[in-house]
């Protein structure tokens, strides 16, 4: 894959798309170029191509599959399902950030093996996969995550009209969410990522989620607790929200800005 300068499609524009192509422009441009954009707002995808000087294309995404090297998912489930699908059986490598996709498409990653693909999954919004990653080749008894965000972060969930929860207005800290990860992704698909990179990074069944409202901070947080024979971690994390979608942590941006480096580099730390 690097014997040649790659051409990397970016399925969404958002404030993620725009992060990860600025860098690639940047400081990958040696190596790599963003040669074309999917995205439903015709204008945002405009606005970004013009900040580029690789002149990107931005098409539909089945060509942009079929003329990139690698995909980078950056928008949503649907997108990423869509995605997956179609990169995997044409061969290629792709980044998903969807992870919710990955949850109804376990089997593509046998497939992918078979047909030459590499998902790649950044670690996103929390720290310490190496050590779960670790930890999934011994003998895990309990993962469990409370993230905890401010109100505006999860205003617009469909899961609040269905349960009468209001947080406008909010005064103390309040626990909207118990449950699985299949649950918590179905219900919070731009929210709860963490929780879906934690199961898959762990391949253990059974991690708990929940999820508060806290109106007395202003960052994202993470608690994670894993349980091992092995070994024990707690993790904690506190992102600042990306200040162009407080629904995403800015350390999302530059998690997937360092898988990319990583890909590219002949320096690998890390498992």
């Amino acid at each position: 894959m690097l014997s040649k300068k790659v051409k990397i499609g970016i399925v969404g524009c958002g404030a993620i798309g725009e992060g990860v192509a600025l860098f690639i422009d940047k400081r990958l441009k040696s190596k790599a170029k963003v040669c074309a954009f999917a995205e439903l707002d015709i204008n945002k995808a405009k606005k970004l191509k013009n900040k580029l000087k690789s002149n990107p294309k931005i098409l539909d995404i089945d060509p942009l599959i079929k003329q990139s090297d690698l995909i980078i998912e950056v928008a949503s489930q649907q997108a990423a399902d869509y995605v997956l699908k179609k990169a995997v059986r044409l061969g290629k490598d792709v980044i998903i950030l969807s992870m919710g996709a990955l949850l109804k498409n376990r089997a593509l990653l046998k497939k992918a093996e078979k047909l030459g693909s590499t998902i790649y999954i950044p670690s996103g919004a929390i720290c310490g996969v190496d050590g779960l990653t670790a930890l999934r080749l011994g003998n895990i008894k309990k993962v469990s995550l409370i993230t905890s965000k401010p109100p505006r972060g999860l205003l617009g969930v469909e899961y609040f009209k269905k349960k009468g929860i209001n947080l406008k207005g909010l005064k103390k800290k309040r626990v909207v969410f118990k449950g699985t990860v299949k649950e918590a992704i179905r219900n919070f698909p731009k929210n709860i990522n963490v929780s879906v990179t934690l199961l898959l990074a762990s391949n253990f069944k059974n991690v708990r989620v929940s999820i508060a409202a806290d109106p007395h901070i202003r960052r994202n947080s993470h608690c994670i607790d894993i349980d091992a024979k092995e070994a024990r971690l707690s993790i904690n994390v506190e992102n600042i929200p990306s200040k162009k979608n407080p629904k995403t942590s800015a350390i999302t941006i530059l998690s997937t800005q360092a898988l990319l480096s990583k890909i590219f580099s002949s320096f690998k730390i890390g498992s």
